[in-house]
């Protein structure tokens, strides 16, 4: 199984727990934090099956009506994903918040707040470290790049989600805890109000990523160089020109670029060095499904 399909399918066995044991502690405790808790977990766990849903349509093989397959299937549910968790998380968080602040409720058997809440800490926990190993080996400093460079919509989302699933239960933790030690359910409000916020932040940020990759964003630069590489070292190349490039999918792209090959060289002489370059990319960067060399050999020499 691949990391990113392993990170959702986790999350969405956690998340299904947690949302019971949330609800069960809502309605017993008439907490508004655990209550927009709650709804925050249900929208994960659905979040995971639109996910996995995505996942297995970017699988479909390419058809005449797409011709590179379908492999931005993923990038699209992963962006219903985020409006999702912005509606159904953030506005009742929100919704919810500003009720308990007009009309605030004694909260009652707040150490089942306590106990749920520690025991979501430990299954979210045990989620984002899944979700954060599939990230890759980045530092504390370079997370967050890292999230915003990744091609993987899935892991992507999940990881964000469980950040912000620890933040939130975080907030909801410190809520219940004004709670007990001052009496005022304001506190409570206060929480949901803040888990609201959260949410549409995350929901933003994740619909924005999600976006660049819908609309065709650029492969990684690294692969760029790769390529640009292995071409300049072949034998019958002067220089390379520019270099367009697609993600398609959590691992298919697409590059184009344009080559000045020596004019000496007849055409099948040219057509042969092409397909011998095409190969060595793809054995280079094996992401690149669909590589298309061209002569360019004007714009190429004023480049070089």
């Amino acid at each position: 199984m691949a990391s990113g399909e392993k990170a959702v399918k986790v999350a969405f066995r956690n998340n299904l727990v947690i949302f019971l044991f949330k609800l069960f502690a809502a309605l017993t405790t008439h907490s508004a934090g655990m209550m927009a808790e709650a709804v925050h977990s249900l929208a994960d766990t659905g979040n995971q099956v639109l996910l996995l849903f995505g996942m297995k349509r970017s699988k479909i093989p390419p058809t005449d009506t797409h011709p590179f397959g379908h492999g931005k299937e993923e990038y699209f549910w992963s962006f219903i994903v985020a409006m999702l968790l912005f509606v159904l998380g953030g506005v009742y968080s929100l919704v919810e918040g500003f009720h308990k602040l007009q009309h605030p409720e004694q909260l009652q058997h707040l150490y089942l707040n306590y106990a749920i809440l520690s025991c979501s800490i430990v299954l979210e926990g045990q989620s984002w470290w899944i979700a954060r190993r599939s990230m890759g080996k980045h530092s504390s400093s370079e997370l967050l790049q890292g999230v915003v460079d990744s091609k993987d919509s899935g892991t992507v989302v999940v990881f964000v989600e469980d950040s912000g699933a620890l933040l939130g239960l975080a907030i909801a933790l410190l809520g219940t805890a004004l709670v007990s030690l001052t009496g005022n359910p304001v506190y409570d409000a206060a929480s949901s109000l803040f888990i609201g916020a959260l949410l549409f932040v995350m929901a933003l940020f994740l619909a924005n990523e999600m976006r660049k990759l819908m609309i065709g964003e650029a492969i990684d630069p690294v692969q760029v160089r790769y390529a640009r590489r292995v071409i300049n070292s072949h034998e019958h190349v002067l220089a390379v020109g520019a270099i367009r490039s697609m993600q398609l999918g959590v691992a298919d792209s697409l590059i184009c670029i344009d080559v000045d090959f020596k004019q000496e060289l007849h055409d099948h002489e040219v057509e042969k060095t092409i397909a011998e370059l095409r190969e060595k990319v793809q054995k280079t960067v094996p992401q690149l499904k669909h590589i298309f060399i061209q002569p360019a050999p004007v714009l190429a020499r004023s480049e070089g």
